[in-house]
């Protein structure tokens, strides 16, 4: 007969047993919220804040905007870099600069656990989320497409005949080919 031994098992104590429960993962995940969303109501970065680090933003996304753009993976990569960085003041095109803020309104909202700034312009009159701000860093979503940096009309003269029957084009390039209907008799070689 195998005997227990009662040297092998050792009974959890109090706090391991609370700690390894359901009750006990939830109450701990709860108070790490709970500290999280302190941390976070304290750390609202301000109207003043915000307003500044968007400003920088928007020079950066200026200056980074004098090349071509491949896709919005180029837009998303500028936008972590200009979480972390500011805009150098030398290069920031002066006249550009104007031009955005001619056509285009900043808006900053405070809330209670972030702040979020909104874009307003012709082409987003609703307003369109670029800046969010939380534990006391702003992060950027600004797209260069967003912003609307000239206007005028879409089309020249309106009553402007679109098609026209005649075309005279300025150089000569060749004879109208002799086009009879094509129909397809088969294959001749068979």
């Amino acid at each position: 007969m195998d005997q227990f031994n009662t040297n092998t098992y050792k009974k959890q104590g109090v706090m391991q047993e609370f700690l390894h429960s359901c009750f006990g993962k939830l109450l701990i995940f709860f108070i790490i919220a709970l500290i999280l969303l302190i941390i976070a109501i304290m750390t609202v970065p301000s109207t003043d804040v915000m307003r500044a680090e968007m400003d920088d933003n928007i020079r950066q996304c200026l200056i980074d905007n004098d090349s071509i753009h491949g896709d919005g993976l180029d837009e998303t990569i500028h936008n972590i870099g200009r979480t972390f960085t500011y805009a150098d003041s030398a290069a920031v095109n002066q006249e550009m600069l104007e031009t955005f803020n001619k056509y285009n309104k900043l808006e900053i909202y405070r809330h209670a656990l972030f702040t979020t700034a909104y874009l307003y312009n012709n082409l987003n009159p609703e307003g369109i989320r670029v800046g969010l701000g939380l534990y006391n860093t702003v992060i950027s979503m600004l797209y260069y497409n967003d912003f609307v940096m000239s206007t005028g009309a879409v089309r020249g003269n309106y009553n402007e005949q679109l098609i026209k029957d005649t075309y005279v084009p300025d150089e000569y390039i060749g004879e109208n080919p002799n086009l009879k209907p094509y129909h397809y008799k088969g294959n001749p070689d068979d």
